[in-house]
């Protein structure tokens, strides 16, 4: 009877404010945002990643830049570019003599502050706004009276109105022109010469209007949705910077560990710190705490991991850490009702005793 008491009076110590290292698991899956009621969500880990061995799941990382639109530079005629105009006439007579040549360059053309470019047989025309494709079918109407069949090419070769600026630790930062509107995030990094950093322990932001992202090198390098296409304008910061993440609670070792991000998972960061300390975790709530940035800001986010479950073990080889994650293992309750009889156990301190007489 008295080994039932003192069960039921463990089992309710356990259930009160006691000694503890941290947050219990029940303060856990009960926090909620500062300043709201919003609860702060909890991800199993089976359900964060795909279960495809060795494939990490979007649930299991940062948005990044994958945000951002994927449009790349505007393609239309801008007052600044320089386009190159070259015209063809496949006829036997015309304005083109078949004896020397079809083709005939007639050269490069600024498009003025008004948005007009002067051509050779063609005039003064209003191009900005518009594509050269829309230009090229306006030099062929006009060039009809002139030639037999004539046809047209005009090519962007400068846009100084569509240019990105890198900095920060790149061997050459500056302004760069977008010149095919095509060019991606590695595009700008290599016209900046190239971090000089290590991929794993460099970290990107780029910068549009409103919008900010941010993204390990090795991930644009690995995931093509952060290698999203540039806009004029748009800001990019390279800066070298080692990953960490923190651990907290019942591991064998903790504190601040540096990776390469990119490069460790879950399996291999629990194995950094030694494991859990058998005596004092509770194996059943280990809590990976993270702040995912999204279109909605930065939220936190925590992932639960359950190392009773045997499949938990795969997927934290397909799990990679994160820059700034912190792990925490929480305490057994029976370890923390432990220590409670503990300190009620101890003696009251005894009153000094008096001075003696002189």
């Amino acid at each position: 009877m008295s080994r039932l008491v003192c069960i039921g009076a463990i089992a309710f110590l356990s259930a009160c404010a006691s000694p503890a290292s941290g947050p219990s698991a029940g303060n856990i899956r009960n926090a909620t945002l500062p300043g709201s009621h919003e609860r702060i969500p909890i991800v199993e880990l089976a359900t964060a990643i795909s279960p495809a061995p060795n494939s990490v799941g979007s649930a299991s990382l940062r948005d990044g830049l994958s945000g951002f639109s994927s449009s790349n530079a505007n393609k239309g005629l801008q007052k600044g570019d320089v386009i190159e105009v070259t015209i063809l006439d496949t006829g036997e007579e015309g304005l083109l003599s078949p004896t020397e040549t079809k083709t005939l360059n007639l050269g490069r053309f600024s498009i003025d502050q008004d948005g007009f470019v002067t051509l050779p047989f063609v005039g003064r025309q209003h191009v900005a706004g518009s594509s050269p494709e829309a230009l090229q079918k306006q030099i062929v109407k006009d060039l009809r009276g002139s030639a037999v069949n004539p046809q047209a090419v005009v090519t962007v070769v400068e846009k100084p109105s569509s240019t990105i600026s890198v900095d920060g630790d790149v061997r050459s930062a500056g302004r760069f022109p977008l010149k095919s509107g095509q060019e991606r995030m590695l595009d700008a990094l290599a016209l900046a010469g190239g971090s000089t950093s290590a991929p794993g322990s460099t970290m990107v932001t780029l910068v549009r209007g409103s919008q900010r992202g941010i993204v390990s090198l090795a991930r644009i390098i690995t995931d093509n949705r952060q290698n999203v296409g540039l806009s004029p304008g748009d800001q990019i910061f390279v800066e070298g910077d080692t990953a960490s993440f923190t651990a907290l609670g019942a591991f064998k070792s903790t504190g601040e560990f540096k990776f390469d991000e990119g490069k460790l998972t879950l399996a291999k960061a629990l194995g950094r710190i030694g494991g859990l300390l058998d005596d004092r975790a509770d194996a059943r709530n280990i809590y990976l705490f993270r702040s995912q940035t999204g279109t909605a800001g930065v939220r936190p986010i925590i992932y639960h991991i359950n190392l009773r479950e045997v499949a938990n073990f795969t997927y934290m080889q397909a799990f990679q850490m994160q820059d700034d994650d912190i792990l925490y293992a929480s305490n057994a309750p029976i370890v923390n009702a432990a220590k409670l009889l503990t300190v009620l156990q101890k003696s009251p301190p005894m009153p000094a005793a008096p001075a003696p007489a002189k």
